[in-house]
């Protein structure tokens, strides 16, 4: 199970760590998104994901829609922070290994 699948750090509502294991299915689909939007309101953040037209590179299309707390957002900002720098760090080290 890789770390992703298996977050010992989402807190629940008495504050205690929980254990969630996530199934992601063989099949599931990835894509590539190139760009993207994002929009605070008051209770929730909306993040839009879409590519650039390969024809009209000025013209973009809006495939995907996100909304979330204001909390998980900051969640997820945090999360992907960690990623990457877990992942510059793993490359650096690759790097030193070669010279």
């Amino acid at each position: 199970m890789t770390e992703n699948e298996n977050n010992r750090n989402n807190k629940g509502n008495e504050g205690k760590d929980q254990i969630i294991q996530f199934h992601v299915a063989p099949e599931l689909e990835y894509v590539y998104r190139d760009v993207f939007n994002v929009y605070v309101g008051s209770g929730d953040v909306l993040i839009e994901f879409g590519n650039i037209h390969r024809s009209m590179p000025e013209h973009a299309s809006i495939s995907n829609r996100i909304v979330m707390s204001v909390g998980n957002s900051y969640k997820l900002i945090q999360a992907m922070q960690q990623a990457l720098q877990h992942a510059h760090d793993q490359l650096q080290k690759n790097l030193q290994k070669k010279s």
